[in-house]
């Protein structure tokens, strides 16, 4: 039981360590007539920005803001250091004497710079010390010393080297910065930036700030996102089926993000935590100043009219133009799930019931997740812009399941769609209903060792999870209905009382009515193309079968544009806020492991 708490305390110190000495945060900025001065440390003057620099960390106040990451954490947190100097020592593998030189007043410095061979970046942190000399004797005189001061000609960097065993990372002083890398080439090439250029930056007000420039965003940023995005694809390019639906959106984001000017990060403690990015379009009318003047964007309102048992809410908006430009991608998609190529005949149909439907629609949809005692049950519901057009559409999009090359590919899933009428007493319009069955083929044949289909109540709709141990349910049943107030959809365990249920909280029980929900999403504002919200506790509590328990700790992300304003371009943003108690439960969960 010890071992284990003390690795849960390890654990939670090198997580919060990169809070706190702020690997990725950064901040450009302009010279500032408050920045601190090295008292006692040889003037050093301003070096140029290395080579391949791709972001720049700036961490105010670490005694501060480590006690902030403390308190959110809580729990075993408390057997931490109090300061994040005494952090530091112990993680850095330094005597807890020279905890008190290290200065957690004075803004912790950090840079990035690309890796000529591709590999990881390479990165700098400067630590201030209240006397740089002083501390490097503390650490190489006496019998108590533990390292040796090697110089570095070229740059004045005091190289600390272990005189016993090999230190974890490369650690020098310059002026009065404790300097840390990764390896002493890293620590001499970026070490002089971060301890002569940058303490003259403008100190941001954030807890944690970065600021990541053009050449990054289009460089080393956009390789790494498209490399995330191609292992998502299947071997001849074309999305798996899982990603299907986030092709077009991840490729428009993936062209908006090389057309950035420079990105910014920022990370905000308080009883939440709260993270901002944020992108300024280049000038000259590309991709991305494109996009940002094309966002539909608005406020939270769909999303609070959600079931008040809703456990995860999402809200997108999208203009006809957004939609239409994306027709062709989501068709190439769909295509590449067929084995071979889609014949041209097939192609057009597809693509005409999918612009059909995308014209039908209205600007928005929302959907959410919500849980009872047999299992989850998902909802949507859109914004309709025409409704006849849009239910015919619907119709040939269904129809396109019995073209032969997507018929073929769902008998290879194993898997038959059918489609009719739905009886749904005392609901205002015509119900329809899609059935998704799994037929024989869907595993192993029969009598090779194939488990038969799981059967439950309803005709072998699936019973509770208590019943059905890993094995997915027979058939799964989609229900819609179309009106002039909206297109409503259900699917899942229960999509009748899912339907109903979204229906019924335009008039009674909503999202909107939860505090925790009402309080979490009241400070998105009304420049939304993107919100999403999620119980952690309470959907975990849920998958582990017991529905309406956990604590509520909402965790909101969202995304939008800010518009132009005193001639400043629009602008990109994004952020995520946590919960306390969402960030007290996965610290506690992460110690038992």
């Amino acid at each position: 039981m010890i071992a284990r708490s003390t690795s849960a305390v390890r654990r939670g110190a090198a997580a919060l360590l990169a809070i706190v000495l702020g690997v990725s945060a950064g901040a450009l900025g302009c010279k500032s007539p408050g920045a601190p001065s090295d008292a006692g440390a040889v003037a050093l003057s301003p070096v140029p920005a290395p080579a391949g620099l791709i972001a720049e960390a700036f961490l105010p106040t670490p005694d501060a803001t480590w006690a902030k990451a403390r308190a959110l954490v809580g729990g075993s947190a408390a057997l931490l250091p109090s300061s994040a100097g005494a952090l530091a020592a112990s993680l850095l593998g330094l005597p807890i004497t020279v905890a008190s030189e290290i200065d957690g007043g004075v803004p912790v410095l950090g840079a990035a710079v690309e890796a000529a061979d591709g590999a990881r970046p390479r990165a700098a942190l400067g630590l201030h010390v209240k006397d740089g000399g002083r501390f490097v004797d503390q650490l190489t005189r006496g019998e108590r010393a533990r390292f040796r001061a090697k110089p570095d000609a070229a740059t004045a960097i005091a190289l600390l080297e272990p005189l016993q065993g090999a230190s974890p990372v490369a650690l020098g002083v310059l002026g009065n910065y404790l300097l840390v890398a990764e390896t002493p080439g890293d620590l001499i090439s970026l070490g002089p930036y971060v301890a002569r250029t940058m303490p003259q930056a403008q100190v941001p007000k954030e807890d944690l700030a970065v600021e990541i420039p053009r050449a990054a965003l289009e460089g080393p940023v956009l390789k790494a996102a498209r490399s995330a995005w191609d292992k998502a694809r299947g071997p001849d390019g074309a999305p798996r089926a899982t990603a299907v639906p986030l092709g077009p959106m991840i490729e428009s984001a993936l062209a908006m993000l090389g057309d950035l000017e420079r990105a910014r990060l920022t990370l905000v403690l308080d009883e939440n935590a709260h993270l901002r990015v944020s992108g300024t379009p280049k000038a000259g009318g590309g991709p991305a100043s494109k996009a940002s003047a094309d966002l539909a964007v608005g406020d939270v309102k769909p999303l609070l009219e959600l079931p008040a048992d809703a456990l995860v809410g999402i809200l997108v908006r999208d203009r006809a133009a957004t939609r239409a430009e994306s027709v062709p991608r989501l068709v190439d998609a769909l295509a590449g799930l067929v084995e071979g190529d889609l014949p041209a005949a097939e192609r057009e149909r597809l693509g005409a019931a999918i612009r059909a439907a995308s014209d039908a629609r209205g600007d928005w949809f929302a959907g959410g997740l919500r849980f009872d005692g047999a299992g989850p049950t998902a909802f949507v519901r859109a914004a309709v812009g025409d409704r006849a057009k849009l239910e015919a559409s619907i119709q040939d999009l269904l129809g396109t399941a019995e073209l032969p090359p997507f018929k073929a590919a769902l008998q290879r899933e194993g898997l038959r769609v059918s489609a009719g009428k739905a009886a749904l007493p005392l609901l205002d319009g015509d119900v329809r209903r899609v059935r998704f069955e799994r037929t024989a083929a869907a595993s192993a044949p029969a009598g090779a060792g194939g488990a038969p289909a799981r059967k439950g109540p309803q005709g072998g709709k699936g019973g509770p999870a208590a019943q059905g141990a890993s094995l997915p349910p027979s058939s799964i049943e989609l229900l819609y209905l179309v009106r002039d107030d909206g297109l409503f959809a259900s699917v899942g365990n229960d999509p009748g009382a899912g339907l109903r249920s979204l229906i019924g909280a335009l008039q009674g029980e909503r999202l909107g009515e939860v505090p925790s929900m009402k309080t979490a999403l009241a400070p998105l504002g009304s420049d939304i193309a993107f919100a999403l919200v999620v119980e952690p506790l309470r959907l975990v509590a849920s998958r582990l079968g017991q529905p309406g328990a956990g604590d509520t700790a909402p965790v909101v992300i969202a995304a939008g544009a800010a518009p132009e304003s005193a001639g400043s371009p629009a602008a990109f943003w994004a952020r995520a806020d946590v919960a306390a108690t969402a960030i007290r439960e996965l610290a506690r969960l992460g110690g038992a492991f």
